[in-house]
């Protein structure tokens, strides 16, 4: 495991962005674990989680012209994320989001921010059952912008109709998928710190159902 990933996951588990108990997800399932960017909600957080997406996309080589974030957790992560670029690597991309109802007066439209235009990068906080990045491809490849690649912070490798979900992404739409960590590198990192125990195998219990 790089050191990117072992930083990130400790970051997580300090500040209970990787939280265990019971969820219910967006796909109907139900998961004994849950990951959550939102919880990133002052400057000093966001930044961090920021810097760690910034470094992805600069270590994985990413070609892009501008970054989009679904809304509505993609909204802080592609602003801060564009920012973070600008102040740790002198990267200059622009942004955008889109706004979940098409607003009709003043800054009228779907988007904020730039306009969607070229390639677009998108980020998201986690990757399902794909469903939320399969709308985003949906949304720009309808409105004159390249999908053409996605990092999200966390891949739970779940399988989406058939086999996991971002190599179906990946395959359906010939767009490479990063993630910053997947739950095989979680699953590693409590099982070479040797902590956690209960909540490690309630996490490899749930994998051998929905992995994909």
């Amino acid at each position: 495991m790089n050191k990117l990933k072992k930083q990130f996951i400790e970051f997580t588990l300090e500040h209970q962005i990787l939280r265990f108990g019971n969820f219910s997800l967006n796909s109907g399932r139900e998961s004994p674990y849950f990951f959550n960017t939102g919880l990133c909600n002052t400057g000093e957080l966001l930044a961090k989680l920021a810097n760690f997406y910034s470094e992805s996309i600069i270590n994985n080589n990413i070609e892009y012209d501008f970054i989009f974030g679904p809304a509505y957790k993609g909204i802080t992560l592609a602003t801060s994320i564009s920012n973070s670029l600008y102040n740790a690597h002198n990267i200059i991309k622009p942004f955008c989001f889109n706004r979940k109802e098409i607003k009709k007066h003043g800054e009228s439209g779907i988007f904020v921010g730039s306009q969607p235009k070229g390639r677009a990068l998108i980020v998201d906080d986690v990757i399902s059952s794909g469903k939320s990045i399969i709308e985003s491809i949906d949304l720009l490849s309808n409105n004159n912008a390249t999908p053409s690649t996605v990092l999200v912070a966390f891949d739970r490798m779940e399988r989406g109709a058939n086999e996991k979900a971002s190599l179906e992404i990946s395959s359906k739409y010939s767009i490479p998928v990063f993630s910053i960590i997947t739950l095989d590198d979680i699953i590693e990192f409590l099982t070479s710190e040797k902590m956690m125990a209960v909540e490690l195998n309630s996490m490899i219990k749930y994998m051998k159902i929905y992995k994909g």
